[in-house]
């Protein structure tokens, strides 16, 4: 027997408590010894997403096996009067009907043994999301047993997809005493009020997530269903953290908030309302498709002075961005389509990441040394080449440069762009980082490459393709242009004009089967032909 089979069982549940999920449930099978300590383990994550299919002798006999080896470690943890720490089920919704008795059993086994944790997932897997002619499949909704809210020790409750809250819920004494966070994603309502009845008796709640819950009718579940349009809390005094989605209409009594994301729909006709001013001890904010005016923006540091991270998402603004904030450190722009001036004025700004149009001026009044710029500008390709270098010269100062991570999207329009590009005729901005997506048809290498190396002049070129056959050859082409070897192939193209990559000193080409391993250029070319579900990444370092 070895060393660690004789620990302590507080020990060796402690050591499976460390390990992945998988990792931990194959100690089972190394001894007896093991399979006894993974039985009697607190830690209890079940899954049917292997098992894909309509009720065929086949599929109920592997929920069987299912059923059997969850109701053995519940029972084993019963008869040792051990307390379940953690429970989490995550199984899809076509097997509510054959599984919602043995659900209801394992509620209650695990509300006895005062679960700590509880994670009940009934999403829609990818696979099951609607019948050949875009029919949705009607899956049985799965109503949870009240006893979960009798759980006194429940500390984190997390309720997503197919699960339903329905009229009785509001005649049931609710004990969450010790709920801290709650997550509902979703669910499926009786009643609007529900799940403000339910909030209202978690006094020491810390985070909470409601996302896309619907009010149905249970008599026909399948007809005027509609979002939660409206959700009003009291009395949060612990509240840090929320996040709600898909609800029109928001209020939230929560001094002490710090966190806050806020995403309503775009399309509803009703207003949007939030009481945003209120959380004036917010850390981070972030917003999408709500209306942001210019005189909020600049109330930023009066509004929210401990404010440091700040997220808008397709946020409706007017279209010079000004911003000023001494404490912000976290700014991110994404989905901007008419924004022509972004002022900024944060002088302790540690991050910017920028989408948007790429006819932008970005300006940065003040700006820490330490400030990493992400910029993704959404360029027509009918003026690829022109957009591209018109956006980094409109960042300014130019110092920021040197901070600039470009990402590149590559579209097949640009191609027939990238052919008007006869030469470069000076030395473009210099940035830090380059990252395309995606190879160019591979008779236009040369004009692509003119094309980015026109626009600017990065310290690293980076490629993050994944499954993407034309990676191998582009690679190469890219390595022996910026090495020398095809200076007479360029010349022939493009005349005998000399440009900036001609005299580069020094490339390094690195290749990353994770973040940390490093290879040379022949080991890259073979790993670049090994099959992968893991996005790879191949980096030219550059300096002149």
């Amino acid at each position: 027997m070895d060393r660690i089979s004789v620990l302590p069982e507080a020990i060796l549940h402690d050591i499976l408590a460390r390990l992945p999920e998988k990792d931990a449930a194959r100690t089972s099978v190394l001894s007896n010894e093991w399979r006894d300590t993974w039985y009697s383990f607190p830690i209890l994550s079940i899954g049917d997403k292997i098992i894909i299919g309509s009720y065929s002798p086949q599929i109920i006999s592997k929920l069987d096996i299912l059923i059997g080896y969850v109701m053995r470690r519940l029972l084993k943890l019963r008869e040792q009067s051990l307390t379940i720490k953690v429970f989490k089920l995550d199984m899809m919704p076509e097997h509510n009907k054959y599984m919602s008795h043995h659900f209801d059993l394992w509620m209650n086994m695990v509300s006895e043994s005062c679960v700590e944790v509880l994670e009940l997932c009934l999403l829609y897997s990818a696979t099951y999301r609607g019948l050949p002619d875009g029919t949705e499949y009607r899956y049985d909704q799965y109503d949870l047993p009240l006893c979960v809210f009798e759980v006194r020790s429940l500390t984190k409750l997390v309720l997503k997809g197919k699960i339903t809250l329905n009229q009785s819920f509001f005649n049931h004494s609710i004990k969450l005493f010790s709920l801290r966070t709650l997550c509902l994603r979703e669910l499926l309502l009786e009643d609007k009020g529900i799940i403000e009845h339910l909030i209202s008796h978690c006094p020491l709640l810390e985070d909470l997530t409601v996302y896309c819950c619907l009010v149905y009718n249970r008599k026909n579940p399948f007809r005027n269903k509609q979002f939660l349009e409206s959700l009003f809390l009291h009395g949060l005094q612990k509240l840090k953290e929320a996040d709600i989605q898909g609800i029109q209409e928001v209020y939230i009594d929560a001094p002490n908030l710090e966190n806050l994301r806020y995403v309503p729909f775009p399309y509803f006709g009703s207003p949007i309302k939030l009481n945003l001013d209120s959380f004036t001890r917010l850390r981070c904010l972030r917003l999408s498709n709500t209306d942001v005016t210019d005189k909020w923006l600049l109330d930023l540091s009066h509004k929210f002075p401990f404010l440091e991270h700040l997220e808008l998402c397709g946020c409706s603004m007017s279209d010079r961005i000004n911003i000023s904030s001494a404490q912000l450190m976290i700014l991110e722009f994404t989905n901007y389509s008419d924004v022509k001036e972004v002022n900024i004025d944060a002088p302790n700004l540690l991050s910017f990441d920028y989408c948007g149009d790429h006819r932008a001026i970005i300006s940065f009044l003040t700006s820490s040394d330490h400030l990493v710029f992400n910029a993704s500008p959404a360029h027509e390709f009918r003026h690829g080449y022109y957009s591209l270098r018109e956006f980094i010269q409109n960042i300014k100062p130019q110092k920021v440069l040197a901070s600039l991570s470009l990402s590149v999207y590559h579209s097949n329009g640009i191609e027939q762009n990238c052919l008007s590009i006869q030469q470069v005729l000076s030395i473009p901005p210099s940035i830090k980082y380059l990252e395309l997506d995606s190879s160019p048809n591979e008779a236009l290498y040369f004009h692509y490459m003119n094309w980015l190396l026109s626009c600017c002049c990065p310290k690293t070129i980076s490629f993050f393709f994944q499954n993407d056959r034309g990676m191998k050859p582009f690679t190469v082409f890219v390595y022996e242009l910026l090495m020398g070897r095809k200076k007479q192939e360029w010349f022939d193209h493009f005349g005998d004009t000399k440009c900036w990559w001609h005299d580069l000193k020094i490339v390094k080409l690195t290749y990353s089967f994770s973040v940390d391993e490093k290879v040379d250029f022949k080991t890259t070319l073979n790993a670049l032909l090994l099959p992968t579900d893991d996005p790879e990444s191949v980096s030219f370092s550059l300096e002149l």
